[in-house]
């Protein structure tokens, strides 16, 4: 029987040799008597392109491990931006194809093609991202109960917690910046992680040498990344540890040049340049004395963390002990006597953790105040050793 294919619509076609070619009029003939293959020569174009982020096929070494894209809310510039990179890519799915505009060589998987015949894209196929929700931060939970001492951060913590909860009350006079100062140890990051924990909120926690870009612009990116997923997750707060690593005062930025657009893009967030109802930033420095002026007056409040006195390491103690594989006998009032100066990380680190794990090592039963006494001997005989000559010339 004769092979009759016609495909598409066309109104004529040709027959012969590339030399010798004969137009055929197809009005004019009858296609039913005819022992020919018609096959169009028009291509047929994706409708519809279904993809979703994949990622980097080589991460940067300071990329985050998931990225959500956000998209214009006018879907139309969207569909521009990606018809102009990926117009006439033929595709199938399960292919890969790749952003080389903002996000060079990040990568976009093909999940949905409509038709399932077509294979390219053409000017009017219509590209539709699709993606996780982006999931709430999950941290490590903290009670007010575990915190000892810091009475004036309590004291503030109540309005932030009462504010993240209902911040149409406080209007313009919410609280927005707060600066936690103090020696290392002494809880700064603890009192933040309670204030999320009672007032339900996200938690987004930087160690300031984070934010600090590969490239140039790449660090001020990340502020403004930072914020403005805070924004999406609000109410939220936003935990900045080691500020003076980048909030350095103006006179040695000379000498780190690399931190200048992460304190300028840092300030202009901290302003409330884009609208922040819900998001309180927290900020935590060991160094007062090395921040920049400017950045400093950006904060509301600056609250101090000082070492705990000696009734406050006793209550420490008592509280450190309560969850041990070891049993105690200890003479906590007479350990807090000897500890001046120690921070309560110095306390649960230095000492309770030492004392449990000597006794593993050693099988005890019981873990006395002989042991802790020993503890902190030692401990002072080698910050002693560790301190640098004085009065060297």
């Amino acid at each position: 029987m004769p092979k009759k294919t016609l495909g598409h619509k066309v109104s004529h076609f040709s027959v012969g040799d590339d030399k010798d070619p004969i137009v055929v009029d197809l009005d004019k003939i009858n296609v039913e008597e005819l022992d020919i293959t018609v096959e169009s020569n028009e291509i047929e174009f994706i409708r519809k392109l279904i993809i979703k982020p994949a990622g980097f096929p080589i991460k940067p070494f300071d990329a985050p491990e998931t990225i959500h894209i956000t998209i214009s809310k006018d879907p139309k510039l969207f569909q521009a931006y990606a018809t102009e990179q990926w117009q006439g890519l033929a595709v199938q799915i399960n292919d890969y194809i790749f952003d080389q505009l903002l996000l060079p060589d990040f990568a976009f998987k093909i999940t949905g093609i409509e038709p399932i015949t077509a294979y390219r894209i053409g000017a009017d196929t219509e590209i539709i991202l699709i993606q996780d929700s982006t999931p709430t931060p999950r941290f490590a939970e903290v009670s007010f109960d575990e915190i000892i001492g810091n009475t004036q951060a309590k004291e503030k913590a109540e309005i932030v917690i009462e504010y993240l909860k209902n911040p149409s009350r406080f209007g313009e006079w919410g609280p927005k910046n707060i600066l936690f100062h103090g020696p290392p140890g002494t809880g700064k990051t603890l009192m933040a992680r309670a204030i999320a924990t009672s007032s339900e909120c996200a938690f987004f926690a930087k160690k300031g040498t984070t934010l600090i870009g590969l490239h140039v612009g790449d660090g001020a990116a990340k502020i403004h990344a930072l914020f403005a997923k805070a924004r999406k997750h609000a109410p939220a707060i936003i935990f900045i540890d080691e500020l003076d690593s980048i909030g350095l005062n103006r006179s040695y930025q000379s000498v780190r040049g690399d931190v200048i657009e992460v304190t300028t893009a840092l300030l202009a967030e901290l302003d409330g340049l884009e609208p922040n109802e819900g998001i309180i930033t927290i900020a935590a420095t060991n160094n007062m004395q090395l921040l920049d002026i400017g950045l400093r007056n950006r904060f509301e409040e600056e609250i101090d963390f000082p070492h705990p006195t000696e009734k406050e390491r006793e209550e420490m103690l008592r509280l450190f002990s309560k969850n041990t594989p070891i049993s105690m006998e200890v003479d906590f009032a007479r350990i807090a006597k000897i500890t001046p100066g120690w921070s309560g990380r110095g306390l649960h680190e230095k000492l309770m953790k030492i004392a449990i794990h000597r006794g593993i090592r050693e099988k005890l039963t019981l873990i006395t105040t002989e042991i802790f006494i020993d503890l902190v001997k030692k401990s002072e005989k080698t910050d002693k050793n560790s301190r640098p000559p004085q009065n060297y010339i």
